[in-house]
């Protein structure tokens, strides 16, 4: 593909290709010359930046080291995605482009322009001021149907695997939505570019169904702007927060990433009265970020440690909670006695998630799991918080072609509510059921 044709695709950045933009000799020189040049930057903060360069080398590198695949892989990092952004965008750099066997096309980095390039790098490797935090207008919940269907999908924005299938797959469904919530995650820093081509244009708008989006860490990474900027406007969505209720439930989703894996003191108050408001109704928490994991390290300790959230947690008002953010299906066998919530994590439906942690694991047993490779993870208990067993989603993904085992499935849930019931399905990337549940 040459230099100056539009990609077709989603474009994969390599960690070999991110160090020839800014890991050879003559990329830090330049660098270091575009940091001199800025007045804007005090010397103390320069040098920090400056610093970090090769711990953002490094973050990359362990990233892709971990997946074993030349695949879209990013770090939990804000200038790491930004750097992958901007060679993606072949913004101040000439690309070309190599079909990647797995899905996508890698960057094939190149410039005549060293300093020009570096320039452009040091402006994304320098603290974004976020776009300031779109709230919604009232704590009036909006209305559903007593009788309605959600799909949600959970780490979408990849444009790439199963995420596409998984697009098709609710748009094709014969039955109605009312409700189609992505939890977050457009890669690799959800800027504008990559917010129109890996989510809005694919996204699967169904007729009559509402849209909504959560905010979420990789749509910060460029600073919010594409996100309130952008993707609300295109969902008429009035904030990163907000509630649906019918008579039997009320439905929440929470903005835990304008401040990274936390929550601020107003959109608490605002939680506080809508559940207030919900009477009786049972209430379900929709969020980027998990409150817990019983695979990975981090956990949701500034949550559950928020004064009013934590009241309200501890509780037990709250029913159910879905989140993304680790890359699994974590279905958990029965609410968590702190908080008495039933805890899932969707965030399976785009991005690669290496098996490393999860090939070990038991087979589940049952007639719950038999449609498809279910795994227990064992009760444990985090920072205090005693968890119950879970059962995570395991087995090969058949779109990542010729890297099919090294990556766990993808897929996304459906839940279902009829009066006073909740049934949950989690559905493969082409729409097979292969678990389901009623929860009440």
């Amino acid at each position: 593909m040459g230099a100056e044709t539009k990609p077709s695709e989603p474009v994969v950045v390599t960690f070999a290709q991110i160090s020839k933009a800014i890991g050879s000799d003559e990329a830090i020189g330049n660098l270091a010359e575009a940091s001199g040049r800025d007045t804007t930057v005090d010397p103390v903060q320069k040098a920090a930046i400056m610093a970090g360069v090769g711990n953002v080398l490094r973050m990359l590198q362990d990233a892709e080291r971990t997946a074993g695949a030349k695949v879209l892989t990013t770090p939990h990092d804000a200038r790491a995605a930004r750097l992958q952004s901007l060679v993606a965008s072949g913004e101040a750099a000439k690309l070309r482009y190599a079909e990647l066997p797995s899905g996508g096309l890698e960057a094939m980095f190149d410039t005549n322009d060293w300093s020009g390039w570096a320039t452009v790098v040091w402006e994304k490797l320098k603290h974004l001021i976020p776009h300031p935090m779109v709230r919604p207008k009232t704590d009036i919940a909006a209305s559903l149907p007593d009788t309605c269907r959600i799909a949600v999908l959970g780490d979408w924005g990849t444009g790439l695997y199963g995420a596409p299938k998984i697009g098709a797959a609710v748009r094709q469904d014969r039955d109605p939505f009312d409700l189609l919530l992505h939890l977050g995650d457009v890669y690799y820093s959800g800027t504008s570019s990559e917010v129109d081509q890996r989510f809005l244009e694919i996204w699967p708008t169904r007729r009559g169904a509402i849209n909504r989006a959560l905010n979420s860490n990789h749509e910060m990474y460029s600073g919010g702007d594409a996100y309130f900027g952008r993707t609300l406007p295109a969902f008429g969505q009035e904030g990163s927060y907000f509630a649906y209720q019918n008579s039997q439930w009320t439905l929440i989703g929470l903005d835990v990433a304008y401040k990274d894996h936390a929550i601020d003191d107003e959109q608490v108050r605002w939680l506080t009265e809508v559940v207030r408001k919900a009477g009786d109704r049972k209430i379900v928490l929709f969020s980027h970020h998990q409150l817990y994991s019983n695979i990975e390290k981090e956990q949701g300790t500034k949550l559950w440690s928020h004064p009013g959230l934590g009241e309200l947690l501890r509780s037990k008002r709250i029913f159910a909670w879905y989140w993304g953010h680790e890359h699994r299906c974590t279905v958990y066998e029965a609410p968590d006695t702190n908080f008495g919530i039933w805890a899932r994590c969707i965030g399976h439906s785009g991005m690669p998630q290496s098996r490393d942690l999860t090939i070990g694991l038991s087979k589940a047993t049952g007639p719950a799991y038999e449609r498809a490779d279910w795994r227990f993870c064992p009760a444990v208990t985090v920072e205090g918080n005693p968890l119950p067993r879970a059962v995570v989603l395991e087995g090969r993904n058949e779109f990542i072609v010729g890297e099919e085992d090294k990556f766990t499935p993808h897929g996304y849930a459906v839940l279902n509510i009829d009066g006073v019931h909740l049934e949950e399905e989690v559905r493969s990337a082409t729409g097979e059921v292969i678990y389901s549940k009623r929860l009440v």
